[in-house]
């Protein structure tokens, strides 16, 4: 157990009689621990920032690959929390952290402001004794370690008793990726089987330098008691004023998605909400609507008397980080299933008004206040009733409001209309620093009020305010469309061009068209590839010719295999020190990812593309697919260097499209759009591209498999898939395409025809009010099933509410599916039902580590869900409509 603050204070007299109680044998491993630490910030003293650099980068690498791993095992072995939420706090201490600090300087001088006549210069700690919790255990020994190797500082860490396991192998992970890219040896080590008398000899340590300690009241009174410099957090009871003028859906979607993020657990999650009168019924409405039980006075004071320890006034053990639905089955409450937030109601704040205080599960305390200056009062009673310097939230577009507030509430993060707990973690919704510890300044019982960060392991201190997030849209330079558009080749000249196919392109003529077209004195060569699904080892082998003819133009002409071929032979040309496993390493931003495409050229070629299917848009688009055909699955390029700078849309190279093909990549066409269509990274720029695409494809796509040679269809459809590609090029796609990408791959399954088996179900489940929320600071609420609701007025499907809409929009959907001949369901593919239930669990996890729907489809899928899409799509098209109905 963790040593209370009872236990160590005072004179240090409990403190020494633990210490008393060692073994020789025990105090001989604790100083091996301390002097291999020791040993180790002696000789990171030497080190420069480039030797820093280089092995900060592949430990987060390591941690990034191993999130969903170590989430697993915080979650198995803490029982606390949200498997899938735990493997994204994980990304985030990982990748948003290594963002924030990548760039900064640790060594020497770190930064300098001319205008203010300030240099600072960095001098490491040395031997840092950290205690980590049971909430968030691995994120923050992920974090903790990032900071600790940025910073030239060695680690001895105790972890809580009840997640020692996890916290162990988080440690263990970094370390090895650490001391393979030269770290010093010893430079983290664990404490195994912590009792007090260990942490206290530890404490008082002549050669630990600094306690860092993330944890509960106890764990940090006890570092700040123990005569040591301290890094500690304090509890949080985070207020929410929810004021008359705020956006109201944004407000309660975003109270809801950050109060059941892993199950509350982090300790910035709101905890009471003070709601104006005026809005008081409507906001308590919303709540219901989205999945929350509004309790009633009886049942508010059942929780009070049951999560709620009267004899200590604090939350009980039981309920920490449970789901809503267990706590209400412990307690005996009655509630809907698919409950995810309990609401109560209270007319106060002290122990008389036991929910008031902090609760780390899904429990929402709410109050009614009659005025703004009740309102205020009120928040401040919260934050005093435990929660001084941590975390508060305002809600409100009347920035006086937002000034009174921030005046008289103690708190280090205010934050303004966002989510408590992930706004406080900074760098998702704010650009605050990123962080998984919180200062809570002296009001908290602390030496900081901020985002514990690498300028704290060094004793520096910063502040940040929310901005909005930029937003994009980006195109090729160059579009040349309608039939005939192929003779715009005349106008590019070249030193030598290599033009890449396959064999079928070049035995019915479509090479000779191109040739053609190019200036007569432009040196032409070719490169055909298979008409497969490009893999590394085809692509290096064509990169010889590239490389031969020192070419200056490249032409793809093909689908969008071929194009995707072309992509990267053009990246590894111009850039062969390039590392295709790093650059397809999985991200959650793709602005803020760890890896980096290069800028420098050693050669230049303009790449232009001619596709020859229309579904894939890979003409315009920044992605490129490759075949992994060792580890089954499919690893996804993402980045606008990769785009094409010529796409030449030209129907005439696809008049001759199977039936097949043309279903196939039409429907591919059509989820590009639908899934873009409903993205949270979705705009007025990319909506107008994905409904047109949406209604080219409703209307000209059953002409063009009927009757394959209506130039007109063709040409139609041949936009619509470069239409659509424009969209998901700037907003993405969703789980549709990461789950296609994952049981395409495994049972070789065209890509189109995978997303068409998944589309219609896929339709219903982002459509429904979501389990759980996908953060997105682009998005003011959630709204996807309004957005479907317009596709379908767009194509006059008929129907009066938002309901009936959806629902025919997954109608017709299944009907141009039966046109166009796609089969009713995975089961219909021949793949027999015990092989596909062997595969679900593992498809579902490559499915949540898709790059495809990250942050970007309109609801945050579950491991569970993802795998029940699976199998509606295996029984086939009858359940989506079904869900739809629901």
């Amino acid at each position: 157990m963790i040593p209370s603050a009872r236990q160590i204070k005072k004179g240090g007299k409990r403190m020494t009689e633990n210490v008393a109680s060692l073994t020789e044998a025990r105090i001989a491993y604790l100083e091996g621990l301390v002097s291999q630490a020791r040993t180790a910030a002696a000789v990171f003293t030497q080190y420069t920032q480039e030797d820093v650099d280089r092995i900060v980068k592949p430990m987060v690498s390591a941690g990034m690959e191993q999130a969903q791993h170590l989430a697993r095992l915080a979650f198995e072995e803490t029982k606390l929390g949200v498997l899938e939420d735990k493997a994204i706090k994980n990304m985030v201490a990982a990748e948003f952290v290594y963002n924030y600090v990548k760039d900064k300087r640790t060594v020497g001088v770190i930064r300098e402001f001319p205008e203010r006549g300030i240099a600072e210069v960095a001098e490491p700690i040395g031997v840092i004794f950290s205690l980590t919790p049971i909430t968030n255990p691995t994120a923050t020994v992920i974090f903790k370690c990032i900071m600790a190797i940025k910073t030239r500082n060695a680690v001895v860490f105790s972890p809580h008793p009840k997640a020692w396991r996890c916290c162990y192998e988080a440690m263990k992970i970094m370390y090895e990726s650490a001391l393979k890219h030269g770290a010093p040896e010893g430079v983290f080590t664990c404490l195994e089987s912590p009792t007090l008398a260990d942490i206290a000899y530890l404490m008082q340590h002549k050669d630990v330098s600094l306690i860092d300690a993330t944890g509960g009241r106890s764990m940090v009174k006890a570092a700040y008691s123990s005569g040591k410099p301290a890094l500690g957090v304090g509890p949080g009871n985070t207020p929410v004023y929810l004021e008359k003028t705020a956006d109201l859906e944004m407000a309660v979607v975003d109270i809801i998605t950050s109060k059941t993020f892993d199950n509350g657990t982090i300790c910035a999650s709101e905890q009471t909400v003070v709601i104006d009168d005026a809005i008081y019924d409507r906001v308590l409405k919303k709540f219901a609507e989205l999945g929350a039980h509004i309790c009633n006075k009886q049942e508010t004071d059942l929780l009070g008397r049951t999560v709620i320890d009267p004899e200590t006034g604090f939350m009980r053990a039981m309920a920490i980080g449970q789901k809503a639905t267990d706590i209400a089955r412990t307690i005996g409450l009655s509630v809907k299933p698919d409950t995810k937030l309990l609401i109560a109601p209270i007319q106060g704040v002290g122990r008389e008004h036991p929910l008031s205080v902090e609760k780390l599960f899904p429990v929402l305390a709410v109050y009614r206040a009659k005025s703004l200056d009740e309102a205020l009062k009120v928040c401040v009673d919260v934050n005093h009733a435990g929660g001084i310097g941590h975390t508060a939230v305002v809600f409100s577009r009347n920035d006086e409001v937002i000034r009174k507030f921030s005046e008289v509430i103690n708190a280090g993060r205010i934050i303004v209309n966002s989510p408590g707990s992930i706004g406080a973690i900074g760098g998702v919704y704010n650009d605050m620093v990123p962080t998984l510890s919180f200062g809570c300044g002296t009001g908290g019982g602390n030496s900081t009020t901020d985002n514990v960060n690498v300028y704290h392991y060094l004793n520096i201190k910063r502040v940040a305010r929310r901005t909005r997030a930029p937003m994009w849209f980006r195109v090729p330079n160059q579009i040349y469309f309608n039939m005939n558009a192929v003779e715009s080749l005349r106008q590019f000249s070249s030193r030598s061009t290599i033009i890449v196919t396959n064999p079928v392109l070049e035995q019915i003529g479509h090479l000779d068209i191109v040739r053609r077209y190019l200036p007569p004195e432009t040196p032409v060569h070719v490169s055909v590839i298979p008409e497969a699904e490009p893999e590394v080892k085809v692509v290096m082998q064509e990169l010889a010719a590239l490389n031969f003819y020192k070419v200056d133009q490249i032409i793809a002409l093909g689908g969008g295999s071929v194009i995707d071929a072309a992509k990267i032979m053009r990246l590894m040309y111009e850039s062969p020190q390039a590392d295709l496993e790093e650059l397809g390493a999985p991200f959650l931003d793709i602005r803020k990812r760890v890896a980096q495409y290069p800028t420098e050229k050693t050669n230049r070629a303009r790449l232009i593309a001619i596709p020859t299917t229309s579904g894939t848009g890979s003409e315009v688009t920044p992605f490129a697919v490759l075949l992994d055909k060792e580890r089954g699955r499919k690893v996804t390029l993402a980045d606008y260097s990769l785009s094409p700078d010529v796409a030449i849309v030209d129907p005439q190279f696809v008049m001759s499209m199977p039936k097949a093909l043309t279903a196939d990549t039409g429907i591919d066409c059509l989820t590009h759009a639908l899934e873009a269509g409903v993205s949270a990274y979705a705009s007025a720029y990319t909506d107008a591209n994905a409904m047109q695409a949406i209604r080219l494809v409703f209307k000209y796509l059953p002409i063009a498999y009927e009757h394959p040679d209506d130039e007109e269809a063709r040409t139609m459809m041949h936009n619509a898939a470069c239409i659509a590609a424009l969209a998901f090029s700037n907003a993405s796609v969703g789980v549709c395409h990461a789950l296609a990408h994952a049981y395409g791959a495994r049972f070789g399954v065209a890509h189109g025809r995978a997303n068409a088996l998944m589309l219609p179900h896929v339709i219903a489940y982002n459509a429904a009010v979501p389990t759980k929320f996908t953060p997105s600071p682009h998005q003011r609420t959630y709204n996807a099933h309004k957005k479907y609701a317009a596709v379908a007025d767009l194509l006059g499907l008929g129907g009066n509410t938002i309901e009936e809409k959806v629902h025919n929009l997954v109608a017709a959907t299944e009907q141009l599916l039966d046109q166009v001949g796609i089969p009713c369901s995975i089961a219909d593919l021949g793949i027999p039902k015990e092989e596909f239930e062997r595969a679900v669990p593992e498809l579902a996890k490559i499915a949540f580590d898709d790059p495809s729907w990250r942050m970007t489809n309109p609801r945050m899928p579950l491991l569970s869900e993802l795998s029940d899409l699976l199998w509606r799509a295996y029984r086939g098209r009858g359940s989506a409509k079904a869900a739809a109905a629901a």
